[in-house]
């Protein structure tokens, strides 16, 4: 069973046909355009407004969009060793099977966004605003939402190997459907809701954080 959290769904229609486009550039306007197979890997691309475009199995390595938007965008199957996000918007964009080592997301609006299918090292969300994001079958390693603000977000089919949050503020995050192997602050998790099975596994690392002794009773 799992939280009864309703989330808002991206809402992208994209225009047809796409303009093809290979060149990321900053304060660039690419409205309409297709990203089909393109190595971008290094380009920057800061402030640049990206409105109803798709990334189709581009290479972005080391790609900088920050202070960038991104408004009814599609990417999937893009790869990065990095990918700078920092300070961008984002507004309903999905993003699937998608391969990222480390995803640089600090102070970034993330706002009716989809991640499907997607494999995501070290994911920094630090201060950033979450609202109607949703993760489906995503493998992530490191998810690191610090200081961040998030409301109405959902993991399903997910696994999470370490997940940090401190001093964030969470509301209507629904951590049932991930598969959580450690939390580096319990007192972070206040506003989200888990399992039975969660509380389980979690509750030797609660015990320590608390200060709290456990011993078996014969």
């Amino acid at each position: 069973m799992t939280a009864d959290v309703q989330i808002d769904e991206p809402v992208i229609a994209l225009p047809d046909p796409l303009l093809a486009g290979d060149v990321l550039e900053p304060h660039g306007d690419y409205d309409g355009v297709l990203f089909d197979a393109a190595d971008l890997s290094g380009q920057r691309a800061g402030n640049a407004r990206v409105t109803g475009s798709r990334f189709h199995r581009c290479a972005m390595d080391g790609v900088t969009l920050t202070g960038a938007l991104l408004a009814e965008c599609e990417l999937d199957g893009i790869t990065a060793a990095d990918l700078d996000l920092s300070g961008a918007r984002l507004r309903d964009v999905e993003i699937a099977s998608a391969r990222i080592g480390g995803l640089q997301a600090h102070d970034t609006d993330v706002i009716r966004v989809r991640f499907r299918g997607c494999r995501l090292g070290y994911v920094n969300l630090r201060a950033a605003t979450l609202g109607d994001v949703v993760f489906e079958r995503c493998v992530i390693a490191d998810f690191d939402v610090r200081d961040a603000s998030a409301q109405r977000v959902r993991f399903t089919g997910c696994t999470i190997e370490r997940l940090s949050c401190p001093h964030a503020t969470l509301r209507d995050v629904d951590l049932t459907g991930a598969d959580i192997g450690a939390v580096s602050d319990p007192d972070g998790l206040r506003g989200v809701t888990i399992s039975a099975a969660q509380l389980m596994v979690f509750a030797s690392g609660f015990a320590d954080h608390l200060g709290i002794d456990v011993v078996d009773v014969i």
